[in-house]
């Protein structure tokens, strides 16, 4: 008498991480070859690094949206590429399809037979990724600049800054702008400050609002002569001006943005140059991009 088994083995992780599900067939006369030991993993959601030592990382942060990012870094070469698109799997397929590389516009997809084990992402034949608490941006390396456009209109007077500083944090909602402008006698200095947390950074508005507890609060700084001893500048800080920043668009290496505000005295007492007390900022843009 013919004795046949059927088995099913599933083994959960009890920190709740990963599962992996191997289902086989154990048979001493009915089993064939047409029920193989098949993988099923989990969905491969997260964030993921792949590293060789001194020589290679590479990032892929696979987004709960759909949307991925990827960053490439040649350690060696001191080189950086970063790319972006959506994502989504097919059975044992990850499928990647690129909308922009490095910033501009692309086209192309890519296709991965990955397998999830023990923690890691294994994507191909050898590249195994391990899981990391945050994405990373060209930006982080340091092997490029920003560069770019940061501009406004002084009561009247156009005035062109060269950019200095940018920190962008996408996933604590942070940004600032900083640039310097060699326009009229001396050197001016502009610093622009935007805080959306606890939300991520999107396109949005941003207001000036000194009253503990805002949010998508905006602060704006101007200061003549950043080498004075007797004069700190003018801010938002003070007698509740007005202003907006407007962010039209925003990514690890880019942001375009629009803003406009009335800066006041930061020291109560001092003067500015020629006596004034406040200077009117109009028609700023922010258009920067990490290369």
């Amino acid at each position: 008498m013919a004795i046949s088994l059927t088995m099913s083995h599933m083994i959960l992780d009890l920190l709740g991480r990963r599962v992996l599900l191997v289902a086989g067939c154990l048979s001493v006369a009915a089993c064939s070859e047409s029920a193989p030991v098949v993988p099923i993993s989990v969905s491969p959601q997260g964030v993921w690094r792949f590293s060789e030592a001194g020589v290679l990382e590479s990032t892929l942060r696979l987004a709960p949206d759909g949307l991925f990012s990827r960053v490439v870094s040649d350690l060696k070469a001191s080189t950086c590429v970063s790319s972006s698109g959506s994502w989504r799997t097919d059975g044992e397929s990850l499928l990647l399809t690129i909308a922009s590389v490095s910033n501009a516009p692309a086209s192309g997809s890519e296709n991965y037979r990955f397998v999830i084990q023990d923690g890691r992402l294994q994507l191909g034949e050898t590249e195994i990724y391990t899981a990391v608490g945050s994405m990373v941006s060209c930006a982080d390396y340091g092997f490029g600049a920003w560069t770019g456009v940061l501009r406004a209109t002084l009561d009247g007077v156009e005035m062109l800054f060269e950019i200095v500083d940018v920190i962008v944090d996408m996933y604590g909602g942070q940004l600032q702008v900083e640039g310097v402008s060699a326009t009229g006698a001396g050197q001016s200095r502009m610093l622009l400050q935007i805080d959306g947390s606890p939300n991520p950074l999107n396109p949005r508005g941003f207001t000036v609002q000194n009253v503990p507890g805002s949010t998508n609060t905006f602060y704006g700084l101007y200061h003549p002569d950043p080498g004075s001893s007797t004069f700190s500048g003018f801010d938002t800080t003070r007698l509740s001006p007005t202003g907006t920043f407007t962010l039209s668009a925003v990514g690890p290496e880019r942001v375009t943005a629009t803003f406009s505000f009335r800066a006041n005295l930061r020291v109560e007492g001092e003067a500015g140059p020629g006596g004034a007390t406040f200077a009117q900022i109009e028609l700023g843009r922010v258009e920067v991009v990490y290369r």
